[in-house]
């Protein structure tokens, strides 16, 4: 066979110019690595000399300013403190006798008698109340930055009358309400900004805040929940003494026919009338036109329907106005009955409150809010209706 000496040649020249070229490569790379390991040190030590100027700078102002370092240190202690609205006073229910003990209805087994009082049970669950929040947040999500968004839960009559012994002890079945209301306060997925009413209520336990007949809160219990609003949002608390009391005796609650002994202790419908002119235009049912009225059923009378002195009882829409505020103030509160009792305090600090009640309100509250200039939405809901899915549902078709 004959070979071609030329490519050979040319076969071993391109072979020792690749080599001397990969040669030259590694020398390039190692000088490189070296340089970059020098530089690297000298940054490294001119970063060690830089931090201990700093330090040195930092030690020399300190010296002496003990005051400084003490506020710090206060104030990382409160920085770690539990926000309000998630710690819960304990209430001091009376409780003389330490052994007395009530039944359960015979006509509601979701109702406890205890001193001529019932007490409708709580069956509340971190599932329930994590839907709940998750509502308020949808409906946050859907407004966005335009409106500021409330929600408070009210507890029940059972927290605050009823002795903790007997839910303690297993006489009473009733789930925890602090625990519910603070999945739900700690639920959100949105800037939504909880309302604490239950350490107001708290320390006024011993006090007519909740109906003995009746599911609801009195109209005190209600006030205290404003001022908790009010404390919790900066606004001034309106004053009870300014007010003129009016009462209505004979209240036959939601509740009497659970027991015949609790007729032997009817209610009392305590309400205040305002030292400012108020007026209201109330829708009566969806689709129907608003006409004008009070803020309160002052002819109220004695019997089942003497709570409809708040607003006039349910329906879709209540707005109510202050005539002599002009602070351009409004705020929409979305409520069940609950709401009814606490609506008229908040004429004191806005110029329009719109009381939407989602269970019968038929419109789009996003659309409502944008429609009338309202920056403001205070969900108020008791803790029964907030963990019960059908209403939870209810207040979804607001937005949807």
């Amino acid at each position: 066979m004959d070979y071609n000496f030329n490519e050979d040649r040319d076969y071993i020249e391109r072979r020792n110019a690749r080599r001397a070229l990969e040669r030259e490569k590694q020398r390039k790379k190692k000088l490189f690595a070296r340089r970059a390991t020098i530089v690297g040190i000298m940054l490294l030590i001119l970063i060690l000399i830089i931090t201990l100027l700093v330090v040195g700078v930092k030690a020399l102002f300190s010296i002496g300013d003990d005051k400084k370092t003490e506020e710090t240190t206060a104030a990382t202690v409160a920085a770690t403190e539990p926000p309000a609205t998630l710690s819960f006073k304990e209430p001091d229910i009376p409780d003389e006798d330490k052994k007395s003990k009530g039944y359960y209805s015979s006509g509601n087994s979701a109702v406890y008698i205890y001193n001529n009082a019932a007490y409708e049970l709580f069956a509340g669950s971190d599932t329930s109340a994590q839907d709940y929040a998750d509502c308020i947040s949808e409906f946050k999500a859907s407004v966005g930055d335009d409106v500021k968004v409330y929600n408070m839960i009210v507890p029940n009559h059972i927290e605050f009358g009823l002795p903790k012994r007997l839910i303690e002890n297993g006489d009473v079945q009733s789930n925890n309400q602090p625990d519910n209301i603070k999945a739900i306060y700690e639920g959100y997925t949105e800037d939504v900004i909880s309302i604490n009413c239950y350490n107001e209520l708290s320390e006024h336990c011993k006090e007519y805040i909740y109906f003995n007949t009746d599911h609801h809160w009195t109209g005190l219990g209600a006030y205290y929940a404003y001022k908790a609003f009010c404390e919790q949002t900066d606004q001034k608390v309106l004053d009870l003494s300014v007010c003129t009391e009016q009462k209505v005796d004979g209240f036959e609650g939601s509740l009497l026919y659970c027991d015949g002994g609790l007729y032997n202790n009817l209610d009392t419908v305590h309400y205040w009338t305002f030292p400012y002119n108020t007026y209201a235009m109330r829708t009566e049912s969806a689709g129907s036109e608003p006409y004008q009225t009070t803020v309160l059923y002052e002819n109220a009378t004695s019997g089942p329907y003497a709570y409809g002195v708040f607003i006039w009882g349910d329906c879709p829409l209540f707005v109510e106005y202050n005539e002599d505020l002009k602070n351009g103030k409004k705020i929409a509160i979305v409520k069940e009955s609950y709401g009814n009792a606490i609506a008229p305090f908040f004429t004191a600090n806005y110029e329009e409150v719109h009381v939407v009640d989602f269970r019968y309100f038929d419109g789009n509250l996003k659309k409502y809010c944008a429609d009338n200039g309202i920056s403001e939405v205070l969900f108020v809901n008791n803790i029964v209706a907030a963990n019960a899915p059908i209403q939870v549902d209810r207040i979804r078709t607001l937005y949807d």
